[in-house]
């Protein structure tokens, strides 16, 4: 029985979130010599959708129009401006139905921001663009986000992080339906990972150094940031401020909703990841330079912030050739 996949893309749709999962989908088609999947994109009306880059798509679907025909998998593409488009009550409505009457449902990327405002996240685990997640997580509270994850899958949902992990989901689907020599077959063919080593967290530029909080608190982030060498502590920090530990963790929670021992590890991390991308130091040189006692320390926390080591953080930034 074909499954048919239909993926709807709103205006200013990343094309990568529609191409990408429909070449995964399309090249399974291949492998096996027969037509599995039938691929159709959905909009919201007749009008061509102008894409994020400007390309325009026609598609094969609208929303809301009556005899659509069964279909397997629905998922929702996401785009760059998604957080402040307005969905109206009635294309929300829509979404709801359609998702209800798949076998699978689900988005790429800030696509899940959609399905929220649907009501089809209450209670689950998802995944988006680590961009958008505490975006998420703060207007869908009931939604279990985790920030890290490339695809996630519960009960009948889908979602996948950002952009290119449109294709992972697709593949975990392949697999699903097919097996996993097909879908090996398929990664091999498109040159992707079968599984990908870790999250997506490596990518996120969250972590980069940054001031917040009222003007006291900034000129105690400054005095870390530009020693980071040091050996900082909560102890120092307070010292610094002339305030108890107590009163500075109170301050750092209220206005960054971190602690100050969270904030400092975030700014050596976000340090230690610049210079692993733009200089061949050591990693012992680069630990010290950021103030971790030590390279099992950085190790550490690198694992527990971005599920990686330092060395393999680094080979995916090689240094530039010469």
């Amino acid at each position: 029985m074909v499954k048919n996949i239909v993926v709807l893309a709103i205006p200013g749709v990343q094309l990568l979130d529609i191409s990408g999962p429909l070449d995964v989908f399309a090249e399974a088609n291949t492998r096996l010599g027969r037509h599995v999947y039938q691929l159709q994109v959905m909009a919201l009306n007749d009008q061509p959708v102008v894409s994020s880059s400007g390309v325009r798509l026609l598609a094969d679907l609208f929303l809301g129009e009556e005899n659509l025909p069964p279909i397997d998998t629905f998922l929702i593409a996401g785009a760059p401006g998604i957080s402040t488009f307005r969905a109206d009550p009635q294309m929300l409505s829509s979404i709801q139905k359609l998702a209800q009457k798949s076998t699978r449902y689900g988005s790429v990327c800030s696509g899940a921001l959609l399905l929220g405002a649907a009501g089809l996240l209450d209670g689950k685990q998802v995944t988006t663009h680590w961009a958008v997640a505490d975006q998420l997580a703060q207007d869908f509270p009931l939604a279990q986000v985790n920030a890290d994850a490339i695809f996630l899958s519960d009960g009948r949902l889908r979602t996948a992080a950002g952009v290119t992990s449109g294709l992972d989901l697709a593949l975990n689907m392949v697999e699903e339906d097919l097996g996993r020599e097909v879908a090996m077959s398929v990664a091999a063919q498109l040159v992707m990972f079968f599984k990908r080593p870790c999250g997506q967290l490596q990518f996120s530029r969250h972590g980069k150094a940054s001031l917040s909080g009222r003007s006291a608190l900034q000129d105690l982030q400054r005095w870390v940031m530009d020693s980071l060498h040091s050996p900082h502590n909560v102890q120092t920090m307070a010292a610094h401020m002339g305030i108890s530990i107590r009163h500075l963790t109170r301050l750092f929670n209220q206005e960054i909703n971190l602690t100050p021992a969270e904030w400092l590890e975030q700014q050596r991390i976000a340090r230690a990841r610049q210079l692993l991308e733009s200089t061949e130091m050591a990693v012992k040189q680069i630990a010290d330079e950021c103030g971790f006692s030590g390279v099992d320390i950085l190790r550490r926390a690198f694992m527990r912030q971005l599920k990686v080591t330092p060395s393999q953080y680094r080979r995916f930034y090689p240094p530039s050739a010469t």
